[in-house]
């Protein structure tokens, strides 16, 4: 019987440790990818941008978040900032940002109280319904993150090739104390981000996204997005159905100042990956087999080695699975690591903080990979979700309930 539980953990520690090989290769895309974009710098025209940055609630560094906004360094800019009504917490803060950069084309847009769709979503089209005649680029951002003043620029210049439908950055958390969960989240979200290496990014995220005006018309995404709780997600999908390339740019990557409690990390993570499930099903199962044998492989593998060595003598396989478990541990770490250099040397400034914590996003993979696979299960089970105060129930990816609005 034990020798049936060593050759079945070993197997399944040799398939994790295959994909640990591959993934591995995914890696190394995204570092070239962060070194091609240290030595170039995209130039060329700045056509009319408009860009709307929802709003609801008052973010950690609200002020300063809009206030980078207000200062991108981008000539032909009209920013507006919109929310569902003159009550939300961020009104004054935006109010007060916008008075303070009167150089700025900013306004501020009340969009009401979403019915059938989430409220960014509703806040989003909104604004799209106001757009002058000379906008040319459309572009989003979340409230929560703090561009660089050249954000904007790097933005749109992918757009400049006909076959890009969208460009997109990331987001990247920097916990601004040492909480553990805090840690955790900003460690789960940096893996999220060695998926969007290569020439094509799987989706667009949403907190930073532009395309131009005529494609937004051509895709009919006031269509796309009636209904839906994920803008991204949805405007992803209607992208590749129309054979468009969505560009990951390195210089996009935008960071968040923000702590959060373990109760904020399991919100958060779950959202995540529901929201995954209903808008890309396949992702959320490759996702979900790929954390199954993992967890199972590396966590019960461990398992395995350690009861059978508290009762008995080491073994010729209990050597080899312990070799592979630590093979397994070894590839993770080496990728975060790279991963972390590449983003360090392009942001030395925003990630100075970092540099004495960089042990955790490379030493913690097997953590997240378990929060992940909680979520994952979790995801599986239920259709209902809070996001900023609002409750929802998603019906399918065109159903969107909204429940309890506080």
């Amino acid at each position: 019987m034990e020798g049936i539980v060593v050759a079945t953990a070993l197997v399944l520690a040799v398939l994790s440790l295959a994909e640990a090989l591959h993934s591995l290769t995914q890696g190394a895309q995204l570092v070239r990818g962060f070194r091609s974009a240290r030595r170039s710098s995209p130039g060329g025209p700045s056509p009319e941008v408009t860009l709307v940055v929802p709003c609801r609630g008052r973010d950690p560094g609200l002020a300063r978040n809009l206030a980078a906004f207000c200062a991108l360094d981008y000539p032909a800019l009209r920013i507006a900032f919109v929310t569902s009504d003159r009550g939300d917490p961020s009104v004054a803060t935006i109010l007060e940002v916008v008075t303070a950069h009167p150089a700025t084309r900013a306004e501020v847009l009340f969009a009401g109280h979403a019915q059938g769709r989430g409220q960014k979503v509703h806040n989003l089209l909104h604004a799209v319904s106001q757009l002058d005649a000379n906008t040319e680029i459309l572009a989003f951002g979340d409230s929560d993150i703090r561009p660089g003043p050249a954000w904007l620029r790097d933005l749109v210049a992918p757009l400049r090739d006909q076959t890009v439908g969208a460009s997109t950055g990331f987001r990247w958390y920097v916990p601004p104390s040492r909480r553990f969960a805090s840690a955790l989240r900003s460690v789960w979200n940096a893996g999220i981000l060695g998926l969007m290496g290569g020439d094509e990014a799987p989706f667009a995220w949403g907190g930073a996204m532009a395309l131009r005006r005529n494609a937004f018309d051509e895709l009919d995404v006031n269509r796309v997005w009636e209904g839906t709780l994920s803008d991204d997600y949805a405007l992803s999908r209607a992208l590749r159905e129309r054979g468009l390339r969505i560009r990951f740019e390195p210089r996009c990557l935008s960071f968040t100042y923000e702590d959060c409690s373990w109760q904020d990390l399991w919100r958060w993570s779950f959202r995540q990956l529901l929201i995954t499930r209903v808008y890309h099903p396949r992702l959320w199962r490759l996702g979900l087999a790929s954390e199954l044998l993992n967890n199972v492989a590396f966590w019960g593998g461990l398992a395995t080695v350690v009861t059978l060595v508290a009762i008995g003598p080491w073994t010729v396989s209990l050597w080899m699975l312990a070799g592979v478990l630590g093979g397994i541990y070894a590839i993770r770490c080496v990728k975060a690591g790279m991963r972390f250099d590449a983003v360090r040397a392009l942001f030395a400034e925003e990630t100075q903080s970092l540099a004495t914590r960089r042990w955790y996003y490379v030493c913690l993979g097997p953590l997240t990979s378990l929060v992940t696979l909680t979520g994952l299960i979790r995801s599986a089970f239920t259709s209902r979700l809070e996001w900023r105060g609002i409750r929802y129930r998603l019906v399918s990816a065109t159903e969107t309930v909204v429940e309890k609005t506080q």
